[in-house]
C-alpha cells in the first residue's frame, strides 16, 4: 500500500481539480455495475431512501442510481465543476455533513484511490452510514499505483485489510468487465467516454461490525 504525500492540502486540491477537468468527459462506471450494486440493494435493504456517490465527476452514476432505485441520490466532487451536474455539489469526500451523520442508506465511490488518507476516509463515511447500510466501495487493478492524482495506491488484498481493520465486508460483488461494454450508446449520447473498460470491478460492500 503506498500513499503519494502532498506538501499541504492545497497542493492535493488543486492536484484533483486539475485531474477532474482533464477528464471531465471520462466515465469510469458502468451502468450495469450500477445497476448491479442497485439490485443488491433492493434485495437487501428495500427501504432505501437516501444515497451518496463520492467523487462522482460528472455524476452518472448518480443518474443510474436515481434511475434504478427511484431514490434520492446525490455525488459530490471536489472541484468547483460539479456546479455543472444535476443532483452534484462541490465537496471534499473527507468532510462530512451534519445532516449526514448517521442518516445515509448507501455510499458508492470508484474513488478512494483520490483520498490522501483512506482510513480516515472510510471512517468519515462509515459515520454517515446507518446501522444497517451498506458502503460500497470498488477496488480494480488500476487502483495500484500511486501518484499525485491517486494518491493511494493498494492492491485487492491492501483494501481488504484496510477495510477490516475496523468494518465488517459483507460481500465482494464482481462486475464482469465484459458486462461494461453494453453502455456505449447512452455515453455517446452525453459525449462522454469509456475508461478502463477492460477492467473487472471488484465492489467491497461494506457494514458496521455489530456489537
Amino acid at each position: 500500500m503506498k500513499i503519494y504525500k502532498y506538501s499541504d492540502y492545497n497542493e492535493y486540491k488543486d492536484a484533483q481539480a486539475r485531474a477532474n477537468r482533464r477528464k471531465l468527459n471520462w466515465v469510469w462506471a458502468g451502468k450495469n455495475e450500477i445497476k448491479s450494486i442497485s439490485e443488491y440493494l433492493k434485495k437487501n435493504l428495500p427501504s432505501a431512501l437516501f444515497g451518496i456517490c463520492h467523487g462522482s465527476r460528472n455524476s452518472m452514476e448518480v443518474k443510474w442510481f436515481r434511475e434504478f432505485l427511484g431514490i434520492e441520490v446525490i455525488g459530490t466532487d471536489i472541484s468547483e465543476t460539479a456546479k455543472n451536474f444535476l443532483h452534484t455539489i462541490q465537496w471534499d469526500f473527507h468532510e462530512v455533513k451534519d445532516e449526514w451523520i448517521g442518516s445515509v442508506d448507501f455510499i458508492y465511490s470508484n474513488s478512494l484511490d483520490h483520498s490522501y488518507d483512506p482510513e480516515m476516509c472510510i471512517d468519515q463515511w462509515m459515520k454517515c452510514i446507518k446501522n444497517d447500510a451498506f458502503c460500497f466501495i470498488e477496488w480494480t487493478r488500476e487502483h495500484i499505483p500511486s501518484n499525485s492524482t491517486d494518491p493511494f495506491g493498494g492492491t485487492r488484498r491492501n483494501y481488504m485489510n484496510l477495510i477490516k481493520k475496523k468494518y465488517q465486508i459483507q460481500d465482494v460483488l464482481i462486475i464482469n468487465s465484459k458486462l461494461l461494454d453494453k453502455d456505449e450508446e447512452e455515453l455517446k449520447k452525453n459525449d462522454f467516454i469509456r475508461v478502463s473498460r477492460h477492467l473487472d470491478r471488484h465492489i467491497f460492500v461494506i457494514k458496521h461490525r455489530k456489537t
